[in-house]
């Protein structure tokens, strides 16, 4: 299958540049275009990312 595939090409790698190809088409996994395909703020304006550093700390 493609994610078998996927998963073949993209692990076992020393340094991971996080990318991967599935039928000879190379494709990126890097968090920036994941964030940018999705439509992802930056964590610092997310809300739960905001919450859960305020709980762990006195601000």
């Amino acid at each position: 299958s493609w994610v078998e595939e996927f998963y073949a090409n993209a692990l076992g790698y020393a340094e991971d540049d996080y990318t991967s190809t599935v039928h000879g088409v190379k494709i990126s996994y890097a968090p920036d275009v994941i964030d940018a395909l999705f439509g992802f703020r930056q964590a610092d304006y997310c809300w739960a990312s905001q919450q859960r550093f305020c709980t762990h700390t006195d601000q």
